[in-house]
């Protein structure tokens, strides 16, 4: 593990652990990175598979758990039995919920921004039918050699129509080199046994950001959250799904100011 590449570490103070979303990597925080430095310990980490991370060595057996105990191992290398603030987006959010689960003494408080934790939803609802077809429609893209249309509707799910066809050619060709991850991660999801009732348990402070700009799924995902976390704060924002990229500005001062006041 190179962890100079996988990790940006820098500043110093309470330590505080950032989690990108699926086809991103650490670098999506930089900007949040540089203004917690100031007082806070930041460490992004590459996920599986994303920026300097390697791939998994058994795909066909990987899982969330699986994710997060990477993570774990990670920050235990770094921060050793020091409790740190976790954040996580999309992707992220979903790792972060499983890494408080199963480390919940580890972590201070948890800040989350849509985790696509479908697991948590009735699998008969529409919401989650609409992640199923996402899922089937990238991996039969995938199966036919269509890497770019595979890559394509994964970004415009999320960003909007043609958002893949306005990329640049190189930002493209470095979506597309993440594609397979990005099916990987859709089964773990879809394998995670993490439910509802183990969310009661999760007695630390969260703060939960999402849009309404967002869609179906990502949405009724915050629902359920926000009933069944016992210390959730929520708060809306502009931006979509893409937010912490996209309106750093918006989303970056809720984390901020959350992290601070678990401070005093």
């Amino acid at each position: 593990m190179q962890s100079k590449k996988i990790i940006d570490d820098q500043g110093t103070g309470v330590p505080v652990v950032l989690l990108h979303s699926s086809m991103s990597n650490k670098s999506q925080w930089r900007t949040l990175s540089e203004q917690l430095r100031t007082r806070h310990r930041v460490i992004a980490i590459d996920l599986y598979g994303y920026g300097g991370s390697e791939f998994p060595d058994s795909p066909e057996q990987f899982s969330l758990a699986e994710e997060a105990a990477r993570i774990a191992r990670i920050v235990r290398q770094h921060l050793g039995n020091t409790r740190f603030h976790l954040i996580g987006h999309s992707y992220g959010g979903a790792t972060a919920l499983r890494l408080t689960h199963d480390h919940p003494s580890s972590i201070i408080s948890l800040g989350l921004y849509e985790p696509v934790a479908f697991f948590l939803l009735d699998k008969n609802e529409p919401a989650y039918r609409i992640m199923q077809q996402v899922e089937e429609r990238i991996a039969d893209n995938l199966a036919k050699g269509d890497i770019p249309a595979a890559t394509a509707h994964f970004i415009d799910f999320w960003s909007g129509q043609d958002a893949y066809q306005s990329l640049p050619a190189e930002r493209q060709k470095m979506l597309d080199h993440y594609i397979l991850k990005v099916l990987l991660d859709f089964h773990s999801l879809s394998q995670e046994t993490l439910r509802t009732r183990d969310l009661r348990s999760l007695k630390l402070p969260v703060c939960l950001l999402h849009s309404e700009e967002s869609p179906l799924p990502t949405r009724r995902v915050a629902e359920v959250l926000e009933q069944n976390l016992p210390c959730v704060e929520v708060h809306r924002v502009n931006g979509g799904h893409m937010a912490p990229i996209t309106h750093a500005g918006v989303v970056n001062p809720y984390w901020i100011d959350f992290i601070g006041h678990q401070q005093k």
